[in-house]
């Protein structure tokens, strides 16, 4: 091997050496403590309860649609609520009024769980087995993906958008 070589290959090692070094230096100077710019994001949690009142709340409007008791089930949709059923929106009083004028003969949810996205916003989604018939006599008896958002305000959960996609079986 040449000087020239010799000469590289020992300020690379150095330089190596230097750097492990320094890195260390760093490590142990962090003491495992977390630098003072860096920005912690806890997780969002709702209380069991909340979870509870929450799926309470949205089996409950199915079953204020089908037993007819459309003032209950307008008090859990919040006044900002959109229900969007594909290329159809609806206000909360358009829901209101639509199973005023249908009929839900039956309804199941399964497979129903509750996501937090902040601590006071939650969205359910489930699978939703419908038997519904609007005025006409028309049915409407897909089996669904559903999803509610949630808001808690002032101490009550509100529901404030409705989805549902169509499962293909």
């Amino acid at each position: 091997m040449d000087y020239a070589t010799k000469s590289i290959n020992f300020i690379m090692k150095n330089i190596i050496s230097a750097f492990v070094v320094v890195a260390g230096f760093f490590l142990i100077s962090c003491n495992g403590n977390k630098p003072n710019n860096v920005v912690v994001i806890k997780a969002p949690t709702i209380s069991a309860d909340d979870n509870k009142k929450i799926i309470d709340r949205e089996i409950s409007t199915w079953e204020f649609a089908k037993n007819k008791n459309l003032p209950a089930m307008r008090e859990i949709l919040g006044d900002d609520y959109v229900g969007f059923f594909g290329k159809h929106t609806m206000s909360a009083n358009d829901v209101v009024k639509l199973f005023q004028s249908s009929t839900v003969n039956s309804y199941h949810l399964s497979n129903i769980r509750v996501k937090p996205v902040t601590d006071d916003v939650a969205i359910i989604y489930y699978e939703l087995n419908q038997d519904i018939a609007d005025a006409d006599g028309d049915k409407w008896t897909p089996n669904v993906a559903s999803a509610s958002t949630y808001v808690k305000r002032k101490g009550n959960w509100y529901s404030v958008f409705y989805q549902e996609t169509v499962i293909n079986n």
